[in-house]
Formats: C-alpha cells, structure tokens, sequence
C-alpha cells in the first residue's frame, strides 16, 4: 500500500511539474530561513552551557540608585574585596573569584597583537570555572606575578610549532617579560568570558590597594554556590554584608546606597537586566524571540504556499478521488495518500532548504556578527529536522488530505463535486495572512532604513567628515602621542591635530557635582560627562562655541582650573550660556569660559546631557587630526606611515567615520537581516499568488475565449483576472498597517531621536507588495488573455 501511494506521489509530481516546482521552491525558502534561524537560536542558547556545574555559578552586579551611566543604572563591576568577603560571610558560597578584563597589547620580539581579549585573575578564577590546563600546574601557573598562560590559539600564533612553555613575552608594553606558565583551551565562541591570555591580578601596581578598597567598582566578581545553596539564599544576605563593610562608617542614607545583586552565569547571556562595563559578547533575548518569530512566519508562508495551491487544484484530482472511493477506498486511506504526498515534497523542499542553508550560512552568520554552524553529529539536529518535516507536513497537508477525503463519490464522478476553490474563504483569508505578514516585514526594513538613514544624516553637533585618528595601542604608550601630534602636524594636508582622552562619538568618563555658584546647599548631584583635551580639539571637530572662548595658549590659568562645558550643563545648573561665564562648579571651583552647543557624543539611542572638556598636556593617548578634504587616500597614508615608523608595536589609524558607523553596527545588522527576511517573505508570497492566478486563469479559459470572441480586450481581460487578487493584497495592508505601526514603534522607542511614523512609508510599503502582487498575477492573467481563443473553445 505504501508503496503504491509513493507511485502515486511521484507520478502526480511529473504530471504537474509548475505546481510541484512552485511548492517545493517556496518550501525550501521557509526550511532553509527556518534551519538559519534556528542555528542562531541554538547558538545563543548554549552560552557557558559548556562549563561544568554552570547552574551553580552567579556574579555579583551593582545598581546606583540616581547613577545612570550610558542609558543604565546598573554595572557589571563591583568592589575587589566583595569576593574574599561573599566566602569568609556567607557559608553558602563555596568559592569565589575577582578578575579585570582588559584588550591588551601583547607579543614577542617578532609578533605584537593589538586588542587581544584578556583577563587579570586572581588565584581562585581557574577553580571557579573548572578550567583545567592542557599544559602546566593549574596549583601553581600563576602563583607568580609575572606569569602568564596562553590559549591554544595564541601560543601557537606567538611561537608557531616552536614549545612556548617557559618562553618571555611582552604584556602591554611593559619592560619586564612575562613567563609562559602555561596553555589552557580556547574558550569557546558561546562563552560570555572571552579571552585570549591569563596572568596574576598580582602584576597591578594597583593591587594591593584594591584588596581592601570598596570604593573602587572595576572587578567582575563570580562565586560558586555549595550544593543545595540557591542564589535567593545569597541575595537575602547582601544588604547586611554591604552595609557592615562598604557603609559601615557611612552616613549615606539607605536610599541612596548601591545595592548588590545576585545573577545567574546562564542568565548573563540573554536574560540579564542591560548592565554597564559588561562583557562585550551579551546577547538579547528580544533580537532571538524576534527571529524564532520571522522563522514560524516564513515557515507559515511556505504552508499557506502549499494547502491554497493543493485546494485549488482539487478538481484536478476530484475523478481519481472519486472513482477510489466508489471501489472501497476508505477515508483514513485517502488522507494518508495526500498526506504522505505531503511529506514527500516536504522532504523534497528539506533537501533543497539545506542546500540553500549552507551556501547561505557563512553570510547569514556575518550579518548576526556569529560564527554559526550545522553541526549534523549532534542528534538534536537530526531529530529537530525529522520534526520539521512532520510538523510542516501536518500544517500545509492536513487541510488538502480532509478535504479531498469529505468529497462525495457520486456528485464527483457526475461532475458536481469539486469546484474551482480560489474564491473559497479560507483561501482568501490565507492569502490576505500571508501578505499581511510580508507587508509587516517590509514596513519594518523600511522602518529601519529611514532611521538609520536619519542617523546618518542628522547634525550631530560636530565634523565627523575628513577627521583622521588614533589611538595608542595601549595606554602605557600613551607617551608617543605628542610625538605623534607633532609630525602629523608638519604635514602640509593637516589642517588642525589635538589629542584627547574620548572621541565626540563615545566620551565615557563622568562625574558627580553637587556645587556650582549660586546654587541650592542641598542641590541633587548633577552627572557631567568629561574628556580631556589639548589646544586646538574645537577646531579639529568644529564644535561651535555659543558664548566665551575656547582654550587658548596666551591664558596660562586655562590649564588648571578652565573647563569648557555645553549648553545641558549650564541649564541643569540653571544658568544662560552668558550668564555661566566666569562662574565656577565643583568642588575644585572650576571656571567656565565657554558654552559649546550641544553635540552628541554618544549614539543617538541616548540623549544629550551635560559635558565638559578639561585642559589637559599630559599624554592623552589618542591623536585626532583635521585635514584637507582634496587627496584624502594619499594623505591617509602619509599620516599612517609616519605614526606607524615612530613605534615598532601595531597601529591603527582610521576615519572618525569609522568610529561613528560602530555606534550603529548592530542596528544596521539588524536592517540587513531584516531586509533579507523581507525579499525571502516576498517572494513566497508572490509564488503562491503566482500559482494560485495561473490556477485561476486555467480555470477561466473557455470563459476568456468567449469573452475575447465577443470582443473583450486584453486589457480588460487582465483587470478581470488580477482584480480578485489586488482586493486581497488591498485587505492585507489594511491588516498589517496597525501591526507595523505599534511593532516599529516599540523598536523606534529605544532611540532618545528618532523619525516619525507617516502614512507615507505604510503607503510605500503597501504599494510596493501590491506592486510585487500584481506582477506574479498579471503574467499569468496576461498569458491566458492572449491566448487564441480558437484552442480554448475547439472542443465545444
């Protein structure tokens, strides 16, 4: 039996290749968008799922009521004393660990590497975490201040085959070598803790002072739990342990104290509250949940594709139905005939899917910026498949298997049975879902072009354009960046050159100031951002001043107690630009000579707030320079070979468009995922309606050869054809319109500056699918109107 119904199968298949074609193509569009987004949501979801008794492990992070910094109020640094106290306090913690992250500069006499992902540990991080080394004593490799243990990775790209162990490297540009003490694994890509070298917390200078600091928040501090220990057990402890040792000798109110809190290791991920000064790898739930949810939708699409094209072409098969039924067949056999027709083209369309998946992967994980992978030896990938091709076969082919199955053998074989199903309710109502779900999407990729195209093209209060940078490759060498300055500044292209501490694109340094003249005794303490800056860094920017002066040489008093502030800070201090002149702020009393007009100096998802640049010629470690907008290539060069010939460690010289384009990287990822989603929903939509309408003229032919017998024209045949189908796509953007609207205002409400949603863009997008919709039906309408009604009517 099941043999003859895959006979069956297949001989339906070659007789009706357009349809078959149509459904496994758009089949395989939604399985291979499916098994790409399912091997970014399998990614994300194994995060640290790699490190023994996971479940066991937490970090401490810390909330400051009134402190926000970068859009948050909470940090993933807290006190170095936090960890040896959380072990000798709370007996639910059986160990714990302090570590720093840092990108370091590191190399041997032959190979520096610049920006490479490190940690400073203290002597329990490699117990905590259950890391044993390939090679060395885990006791023991960094017992040692100046010990260091490599990856696998970066001892072989520092010493080839040669052996590294015991060998000297360099550590941020520090004179005195570090010793290979030994070699631990590669951290795998799903690890929040990425590094490429250890060494000892004990090589700070700073070390010492910070065992007993708990005014000093730079350590990431994770602990874990005793067997049978849970997080809310710690959590119930923490105010009492911060107020006996950070408050103990504190008058500041409880309100206004930094709470600890407790996070789970498999929570930092995706479903940790967004924290400062965190890891670099954090990922977002909502970003998954939003791509589970594109997945299901395309993967609707493609079934939508296959029951409205499996319905329409009932009549075609209305006989056989009949007549097997008439000798015996029963129901049950003929669901299971169209449904196991139903698993073939799936399995068909599978095959096809993972073709495409794989030529698409490595781009797919570019765009989500995650080395992805189908990896077909773990078995959850196999049987995740083998449930795709079930689930898909049930949605697209139960409708098609009962309905054919309900039909009546008399009426069919009479002729009465089975009708053109294209105008049947559920057909529409699936043909208005699917373009209601691809109109949703095009609105979004519209959505997110015309904001980031807003951000590419709002004033953002300085000159970013023919601005040229540096920064040192590590803050120990921040002593050649007046050496620097200067040859960049002889150059007869280099207009002005400053040096600074933070670029207009991501000042980061901020302070608390709860005095300025005039103001309230108990005045709330006012957060102003800060860089320092050397003479000229106005003019390199082209930050326009609003009142007063900008620094200048001939007021030696500028170096010490000037400060340039914005227009934000002089109304949170409840002055004009006029009147902030010569007054002073702070507890070191510092004067104000100038207002600059608000500039924004981070990404346009926060807003701008109070700023101030000091005066500073000390090494400031990062050199901007102001050239000539003629020959920008070879000037580029010229500036880059003479940096690059005053140091023998790597250097990167780039455009401060570069820096600007980061702040926006994963919203422009976002758009191009997005985008590609949008094409791939599209175009199975179109495929469907492509079908159907070909269905439909097929079913119209005698009517049409009588229609252009009695004189109808072309024209006119194509309105008739393509109106039902127009009226459809016209109902679905009255669907997804509301949809779009509130989903890209959600998205949209993350930026502090942000367009408007018109009625323009819900137009464009909605024209543009009507656009695509008329066009898969009109070359089908356009065909069966043309065609010599003589063929048509020749056996009437």
């Amino acid at each position: 039996m099941l043999k003859n119904y895959f006979f069956i199968a297949l001989r339906t298949l070659r007789r009706q290749k357009g349809y078959a074609a149509i459904n496994v193509v758009g089949l395989a569009l939604g399985l291979a968008c499916a098994v790409l987004i399912a091997a970014f949501v399998a990614h994300e979801l194994s995060y640290d799922r790699h490190i023994p008794d996971a479940e066991r492990l937490h970090r401490i992070v810390s909330q400051g009521p009134d402190n926000n910094f970068m859009g948050a109020s909470r940090f993933g640094v807290v006190p170095r004393p936090l960890a040896a106290t959380l072990v000798a306090d709370i007996p639910e913690i059986d160990a714990a660990t302090a570590f720093i992250s840092f990108d370091a500069l590191i190399g041997t006499a032959s190979t520096f590497l610049q920006d490479t992902p490190s940690l400073w540990v203290d002597d329990a991080f490699l117990d905590v975490f259950s890391l044993p080394l390939l090679r060395g004593d885990t006791a023991t490799a960094l017992a040692e201040p100046r010990a260091v243990v490599l990856t696998e990775t970066l001892a072989s790209t520092l010493f080839g085959d040669a052996d590294p162990m015991g060998q000297p490297v360099e550590v941020s540009a520090d004179a005195d070598a570090y010793t290979v003490t030994g070699i631990v694994a590669d951290p795998p890509t799903t690890s929040t803790i990425d590094y490429a070298f250890l060494v000892p917390l004990q090589s700070r200078e700073d070390y010492v002072r910070d065992l007993d600091l708990w005014l000093n928040s730079r350590y990431s501090v994770f602990f874990r739990l005793t067997d049978g220990a849970t997080a809310e057990d710690v959590q119930a402890k923490m105010p009492a342990l911060v107020d006996t040792y950070r408050y103990a000798e504190s008058d500041t109110p409880p309100e206004q104290r930094t709470r600890y809190e407790v996070e789970p290791l498999l929570d930092i991920h995706l479903h940790a509250t967004s924290s400062t000064f965190d890891f670099d790898t954090r990922g977002d739930v909502q970003r998954v949940r939003l791509f589970a949810l594109v997945a299901v939708v395309i993967l609707l699409l493609a079934c939508v594709n296959y029951t409205n094209l499996a319905v329409a072409r009932s009549i075609k098969r209305a006989r056989e139905v009949g007549v097997r039924k008439a000798v015996g067949g029963r129901r049950r056999q003929i669901v299971a005939q169209f449904l196991g027709e139903s698993v073939l083209m799936v399995t068909l369309a599978l095959v096809l899917g993972l073709v495409l998946a794989h030529a698409l992967l490595p781009a797919f994980g570019h765009l989500v910026e995650r080395p992805l992978t189908l990896d077909y030896a773990n078995g959850w990938l196999g049987s995740g498949l083998a449930a795709l091709v079930l689930v898909v076969s049930l949605i697209s082919g139960s409708y098609p298997a009962f309905f054919m199955a309900r039909m009546e053998p008399m009426q069919v074989l009479k002729g009465r049975g089975s009708r053109g199903r294209t105008k049947a309710p559920l057909q529409r109502l699936l043909i208005v879902g699917q373009y209601a779900a691809a109109i949703v999407l095009v609105v979004g990729s519209l959505v997110v072009y015309q904001q980031l195209r807003f951000v590419q093209t709002t004033d953002v209060g300085y000159a970013r354009e023919h601005v040229i940078v540096m920064d040192m490759p590590h803050w120990s060498l921040n002593s050649l960046a007046p050496t620097i300055r200067d040859t960049w500044k002889r150059d007869a292209s280099v207009l002005a050159v400053t040096e600074m501490t933070g670029l207009p694109t991501s000042v980061g340094a901020r302070g608390s100031y709860s005095r300025w003249e005039g103001g309230p005794e108990d005045a709330a303490p006012i957060g102003i951002y800060q860089s320092w800056v050397s003479y000229d860094a106005l003019d390199v920017f082209g930050i326009d001043l609003v009142a007063g002066r900008s620094f200048d040489r001939a007021f030696a008093t500028d170096t010490s107690g000037a400060a340039l502030v914005n227009e934000t800070a002089v109304r949170a201090m409840g002055w004009t630009p006029e009147e902030a002149l010569g007054r002073w702020f702070g507890f070191e009393e510092r004067r104000i000579i100038g207002v600059m007009r608000d500039f924004h100096f981070h990404s346009l998802h926060l807003p701008i707030e109070p700023l101030m640049f000091r005066l500073d010629l000390e090494e400031l470690g990062t050199v901007a320079a102001r050239v000539q907008p003629s020959d920008l290539g070879a000037t580029f060069g010229r500036l880059e070979a003479a940096a690059a010939s005053l140091t023998e460690y790597p250097i990167e010289v780039q455009f401060l468009d570069a820096e600007f384009d980061a702040l926006y990287r994963a919203d422009r990822r976002l758009g191009q995922t997005f985008g590609f989603f949008t094409v791939v929903a599209l175009l199975i939509a179109s495929l469907g309606l492509f079908g159907l309408a070909a269905f439909a003229a097929e079913q119209r032919t005698k009517e049409i050869g009588i229609r252009k017998v009695l004189g109808a024209d072309v024209l006119g045949l194509v309105r008739l054809l393509s109106l039902d189908f127009v009226k459809l796509v016209a109902v679905a953007f009255v669907v997804a319109a509301p949809i779009g609207y509130v989903v890209m205002q959600r998205w949209l409400a993350d930026f502090a500056y942000r367009i408007e949603l018109g009625p323009g863009l819900f137009l464009v997008a909605g024209g543009g699918a009507l656009v695509i919709a008329l066009a898969a039906v009109s070359v089908q309408a356009l065909r069966a109107a043309t065609a010599d009604p003589a063929r048509s009517l020749r056996y009437e």
